[in-house]
């Protein structure tokens, strides 16, 4: 009986530490989750500038394409009548590009730009010269810019070519 009240006594303090050791061991944990939690908020979706530019992008092929494809032929309605103002983030300039493949180039079939507050609060004389520096200068560097592989029908209604679908967001 002594040698198991001796063996007790022996394990009786095993697995213990002290209180404040195991206080700076949670905070430290504590910090470290938060530095992991700051460092990871970049890359969540929907918290970067490049979740703007991806968001708008898919609701600007909804206002644009007519069953699957963007229609560029002659007697098609143009890209700036397309595009709603709900489409659009508030308070943001959008650029909208579709190109089309040509003989083997990408061409440009059609452009357009949306000042920040369109349609509501903006002027055609501000879409005109938001379109021309756009031209002119291109879209600034630090835009956020998405772009995404669509079907354009370029001459006719039957004739589909390859294309891209690219807006930035500023």
């Amino acid at each position: 009986m002594s040698r198991s009240s001796s063996s007790r006594s022996r394990y009786r303090y095993r697995a213990q530490t002290e209180p404040l050791a195991a206080i700076v061991a949670v905070a430290m944990l504590v910090v470290g989750i938060g530095i992991y939690a700051v460092a990871l908020h970049g890359v969540l979706p929907g918290t970067s500038d490049r979740a703007t530019a991806d968001q708008t992008i898919d609701r600007v092929w909804d206002d644009v394409q007519q069953d699957g494809v963007f229609h560029a032929h002659d007697g098609a309605d143009d890209l700036d009548d397309l595009v709603t103002g709900e489409s659009l983030p508030a308070g943001a300039t959008v650029s909208v590009r579709v190109t089309a493949i040509d003989e083997g180039e990408e061409q440009s079939v059609a452009d357009a730009a949306f000042p920040s507050g369109y349609p509501d609060e903006t002027t055609a004389g501000d879409v005109s010269e938001l379109e021309r520096y756009v031209t002119d200068e291109g879209v600034p560097a630090d835009a956020s810019v998405a772009t995404r592989s669509i079907p354009v029908a370029v001459v006719s209604e039957a004739e589909i070519r390859s294309g891209t679908l690219r807006v930035a967001v500023w």
